[in-house]
């Protein structure tokens, strides 16, 4: 149904107007930035498309048996192709790519895919699957041209399909110009401009916006009823309107590594730099490039914030529940908060060039502080 798929209303519609039109193209890209619904919204129109019993003429049942094997991913109408690591016997390109991946890596591929299964935002990720290989294309190839289901459609989604290389994307655009009548190809993507343009002028384009934040929120309080309002403000601020993104925070604990910055900037305004040296251990002694930068952009979000304090502009806020020390810190010293800002982004930088995570905290902490003063 399509209440599975988060806002996207706009979305939606189109395509109701396009199963009710009786005219369905061969071939679409979804187009949107990553985990606002473009995956959820493929799997759920392809419900649609071969429903036994579709509701008010234009949404699935989600009762019938192939609504639910669709749903499951467990439909031999519905095919899901995603990047996967390379495999043995690799060079063979015409075998199918499952088969030719190790015990591990299948054992990871059965993983991820039932974690999509249970949530249709779920961002599925495997090591070293860095393309989708041309390996992958060509076994569609051959579904795709077998006799399918009388009166179904066979529907295959290839899920960020800016992965596709140049032999991949070749190898699609031969099913592009000779499209069976029974199938339909649906491309989903948050880079658009990486395809060919012979494969975007086939496909019919369908925009997927950010999610507004009313519908993060609703996320947050069904998903997560033991966040408070406060801290579902901030979740969603942070999310910038993307399930996958808001799902990555919740996972990674943003909330105790702001209470680290809290206490890192406290440690360095009050001198106390034994403390200051284990705030900045708690963040990089998981030696993880991710969460240093998460750091980092909760740091550049708090000095953000001080600039709306001083600006008196509130409703930009995003750390709304740290309100009153926000407060309390722009009474009390004058910051360059710009140009701390800039220095972080450089911080930021230099993270992914390897530079010793704990050197860079502790001298990116030292030059914020030149920029600080404390009023009177």
């Amino acid at each position: 149904m399509w209440k599975n798929v988060l806002g996207q209303e706009r979305a939606k519609e189109n395509l109701k107007r396009i199963f009710q039109s009786g005219k369905i193209p061969h071939s679409f890209i979804f187009y949107g930035s990553e985990g606002v619904g473009k995956d959820a919204a493929a799997i759920e129109f392809a419900k649609l498309l071969n429903c036994d019993n579709p509701i008010n003429g234009n949404e699935a049942c989600d009762a019938c048996q192939s609504c639910i094997e669709i749903g499951e991913l467990k439909s031999s109408l519905l095919k899901y192709i995603i990047a996967l690591p390379s495999g043995k016997n690799d060079s063979d390109e015409d075998s199918n790519p499952l088969e030719k991946l190790d015990k591990e890596d299948y054992s990871n591929y059965l993983n991820e895919i039932d974690c999509k299964r249970i949530n249709k935002y779920y961002s599925i990720s495997l090591p070293r699957a860095n393309t989708i290989r041309i390996s992958s294309i060509r076994q569609m190839i051959k579904d795709i041209y077998l006799t399918g289901k009388s009166g179904k459609k066979k529907i295959f989604i290839i899920s960020k399909s800016d992965k596709m290389n140049i032999n991949s994307a070749n190898s699609l655009l031969k099913i592009l110009e000779e499209p069976p009548r029974d199938s339909v190809l649906i491309l989903t993507t948050s880079k658009i401009t990486s395809h060919l343009p012979t494969i975007i002028g086939r496909c019919q384009k369908l925009k997927f916006d950010n999610l507004k934040k009313s519908v993060i929120l609703g996320y947050l309080k069904e998903s997560e009823n033991s966040l408070s309002n406060d801290e579902a403000e901030f979740y969603s601020e942070l999310s910038d309107g993307s399930i996958s993104k808001c799902d990555d925070i919740l996972n990674n604990n943003f909330l105790e590594l702001r209470e680290t910055v809290v206490n890192l900037l406290s440690a360095l305004l009050s001198g106390k730099y034994v403390n200051l040296g284990a705030e900045i251990d708690s963040v990089v002694s998981k030696k993880d490039k991710d969460i240093v930068k998460q750091f980092l952009m909760l740091l550049i979000l708090w000095f953000r914030d001080l600039i709306y304090v001083s600006n008196d502009v509130r409703n930009l806020i995003i750390n709304k529940d740290k309100i009153d020390r926000l407060i309390k810190f722009d009474q009390n010293f004058i910051s360059d908060n710009y140009k701390i800002i800039k220095l972080i982004e450089e911080a930021v930088k230099d993270v992914e060039s390897n530079v010793f995570p704990e050197l860079l905290l502790f001298n990116l902490s030292i030059n914020i502080l030149k920029n600080i003063r404390r009023k009177n």
